[in-house]
């Protein structure tokens, strides 16, 4: 049996960089739908943050064209695994909360008991929602919950915010159109009219596809920390997959990997090396796995996730590794970004530090001013 290949933690990084489109070279689609395609799911609680993941990937993009694919239904937002808000192809959405929705759902009853809410609570919001919603109306999350306390539900505290999760997690709500930077409830059924369906093992089977081709090499405990679902389920996934895969070696493996990315990809790749991207917080890039050794530096880790809660802040990444975080302030006439690098930015590498930032400002829309670390 032929050894498998054997990466260095850079080597890996470089691939990881070309699998999410984030390499020059690598670019995964010319369109919003696509690229969420490609990823499956995107970490998207943040939802300005969001939007940035996905322009990103796609140059010369702009925010509008994201909210375009979410107004013409190709794109939506709802709470598809780990009760966490991601951005996902619209049609894919039922068999992800079919798969991975049970867990999240068996996680919260105590948090239910804390606040008061019980099921009937809920079914009546359903009621509601479909009463307010059925026939291709639509609702922001304030008018939805106005409608709740008329009829007679307590939405105080975050009852409000649970019944929305709740009604998105059993398949009656999602988050589609957007109205004032904001996304309107749709009802499901009407807004996703023609979805796929998968029986277990076929979600399982295309889970492990999806998650390897956006962000291999990975492992089991990347895919089980990413979905929530448990190893076995993860490994079955792979498992439905292997005659396509490749393992291969490297600092925190073996992993996994489909083998035609050593046909597509470079694990040398001189566009990752040149590359300096301004990501943004929750990336893929970072959020994609448990094990982030190869990406981010463990000693710099709090830098990124100051709490260590979860709440990860802007990225700038060299050469496929994050060197730094960057943060944005709206003054009156313009957006002042500040950057904080892990080491001094040399003055050769700034005009592609700046790059990164103006392709951002572009996206955005935004007038920006830089403030280096060493300025005064």
């Amino acid at each position: 049996m032929p050894r498998p290949p054997e990466f260095t933690a850079r080597e890996l990084a470089r691939l990881r960089m070309q699998a999410l489109g984030l390499a020059g070279d690598s670019v995964t689609s010319r369109t919003v739908e696509g690229v969420v395609k490609h990823h499956l799911a995107m970490q998207a609680q943040d939802f300005r943050a969001s939007r940035w993941a996905i322009g990103s990937r796609l140059p010369g993009s702009r925010e509008a064209d994201v909210v375009a694919a979410y107004d013409r239904g190709e794109v939506v937002r709802s709470w598809p695994m780990r009760g966490t808000v991601h951005a996902v192809p619209a049609g894919d959405l039922p068999w992800m909360l079919e798969l991975m929705g049970p867990r999240a759902l068996a996680g919260v009853k105590r948090r239910w008991e804390n606040l008061g809410i019980d099921e009937a609570m809920l079914e009546r919001a359903r009621e509601v929602a479909v009463g307010l919603l059925a026939g291709g109306r639509r609702a922001t999350r304030a008018e939805f919950t106005q409608a709740l306390t008329d009829a007679g539900l307590d939405m105080t505290g975050q009852r409000a915010y649970h019944a929305v999760w709740y009604l998105s997690q059993t398949g009656t709500l999602v988050q589609g159109p957007v109205r004032n930077g904001d996304h309107e409830l749709v009802l499901l059924d009407e807004w996703i009219p023609d979805p796929r369906r998968l029986d277990r093992d076929e979600a399982l089977a295309e889970l492990g596809r999806r998650y390897l081709e956006a962000r291999g090499p990975a492992t089991v405990d990347d895919l089980a920390h990413w979905t929530g679902l448990t190893k076995g389920d993860c490994r079955k996934a792979f498992e439905a997959n292997a005659d396509t895969l490749l393992e291969v070696r490297g600092p925190g493996g073996p992993f996994l990997i489909p083998a035609a990315h050593l046909q597509r990809h470079d694990p040398r790749s001189p566009a990752v090396d040149r590359s300096v991207l301004a990501l943004a917080a929750f990336d893929e890039h970072l959020l994609g796995y448990r094990v982030r050794d190869c990406v981010l530096d463990p000693g710099h880790a709090t830098r990124v996730d100051p709490g260590r809660n979860g709440v990860f802040r802007w990225t700038l990444v060299v050469g496929g590794r994050v060197a730094g975080t960057w943060k944005r302030t709206r003054r009156a006439h313009y957006t002042l970004v500040e950057i904080e690098p892990f080491d001094p930015v040399p003055a050769r590498r700034r005009p592609a530090v700046r790059k990164a930032l103006e392709a951002w400002a572009a996206f955005a829309g935004m007038t920006i001013r830089i403030r280096w670390p060493d300025a005064p």
